[in-house]
């Protein structure tokens, strides 16, 4: 049995931007990404998993997602928004579909794209972490071009999120 999530990546010159931040915020170790699907268990054999992820993904053509913007959910997280993106919607509903046909049950939180800077918040740290933010508007645009998969890896008794391939979108 292997855990895994699904997600978007970032390009380079974004995503180093954004990882500093997450370090100095002291974010999981998880690389900069938009989840699509968080962490799910999957009992059957892992070429299955990536065939039927490999078949919805590229039934979806590349698009633009824009970043823009400062948000948080209550006080433990922080995080950049997403503009809303119908394709992006769809993609991860399908995603989440596909995966229900094999017992993954789908998130009954209303879907709501980020990228975390911060999280597991407590005290004072979300004040200061938004007060270090005063003046940080991002303002992102990329054209998604593929589907993250990671997997829960454990090394020297760490355990770490890893991507281990990307999905195709239709270009």
């Amino acid at each position: 049995m292997a855990e895994f999530f699904l997600g978007i990546t970032l390009p380079d010159d974004i995503n180093k931007e954004v990882e500093a931040w997450r370090r100095r915020f002291k974010a999981p170790k998880t690389p900069p990404h938009i989840t699509l699907i968080p962490p799910f268990r999957w009992d059957l054999d892992e070429r299955k998993l990536r065939k039927v992820l490999q078949e919805t993904a590229i039934r979806h053509q590349v698009f633009e997602l824009s970043c823009r913007g400062i948000g948080h959910f209550g006080r433990s997280v922080i995080f950049i928004d997403i503009e809303e993106n119908q394709a992006l919607f769809g993609l991860q509903r399908d995603l989440s579909g596909v995966l229900e046909h094999f017992g993954i049950k789908p998130e009954r939180r209303r879907y709501h794209p980020h990228l975390t800077l911060a999280t597991r918040l407590r005290g004072d740290k979300y004040d200061l972490y938004l007060e270090q933010l005063m003046g940080y508007n991002p303002k992102y645009s990329f054209d998604c071009r593929s589907v993250a998969v990671f997997t829960l890896v454990t090394a020297n008794n760490l355990k770490q999120w890893q991507q281990v391939y990307a999905l195709p979108l239709k270009e």
